[in-house]
């Protein structure tokens, strides 16, 4: 069966991607609005408003979700670099794929060779423009790099995934307890308990290396 040349698998797999994304950040939005439990207690003998806040267990379904949208964005890169193999050749090599280097691969790098030998020229121009390497001191922060590497945390481990702390604004000044695992313990005195209108702010969900 002879191969087609065309996008139409490349776009299939981005548009596939997007979708994933969008529902990645409407999971993360709800999670960030509900993300931490809140437990008060009374205490008398010390007269104080004792509040436990405490982040709760980040769902599954957004690392599943995180996975598979970045599964299909590396898949759609490669897909591409098949396709501008097939303007060269009717048989790509198997290694074919759309090369993400973090060092400037060297001639003698047989690899990076097997990788990109039927790309034509002028797209391989452009592909090693935009390779995370050129922008040294910060390839880490390439979005390339960056997708790369997600990819291959979510093919051989799993996706660590917590929040950042988070922040509470009050309208009466709270004392602060000695830290918990996953929240904090926050006191006030307990004559001002009916006056305190506290706001718990996520601002952000990391993904990364799992430790």
């Amino acid at each position: 069966m002879p191969l087609r040349v065309g996008l139409t698998y490349a776009q299939m797999k981005l548009g596939w991607a997007d979708k994933r994304l969008n529902e990645l950040k409407a999971a993360v939005a709800e999670f960030r609005n509900d993300a931490y439990t809140v437990r008060k207690h009374d205490n008398l003998e010390e007269s104080l408003h004792y509040i436990w806040i405490e982040q709760k267990i980040t769902p599954d379904p957004i690392a599943m979700l995180l996975g598979d949208f970045a599964y299909a964005l590396r898949s759609g890169l490669d897909q591409l670099a098949w396709q501008l193999a097939l303007i060269t050749t009717d048989k790509p090599g198997g290694q074919t794929c759309f090369p993400i280097e973090s060092e400037c691969p060297l001639p003698s790098n047989k690899s990076y060779a097997r990788k990109i030998e039927s790309i034509p020229p002028d797209a391989l121009k452009i592909i090693e423009l935009l390779q995370p390497h050129t922008d040294w001191p910060r390839r880490k922060e390439h979005p390339l790099w960056q997708l790369n590497k997600l990819s291959n945390i979510d093919k051989h481990e799993q996706v660590a995934i917590g929040c950042i702390p988070f922040r509470l604004d009050a309208n009466i000044i709270l004392t602060a307890r000695p830290n918990f695992q996953h929240g904090i313990l926050v006191s006030i005195p307990l004559a001002d308990k009916d006056k305190l209108k506290l706001k718990i702010e996520v601002p952000d969900i990391p993904f990364g290396v799992p430790n």
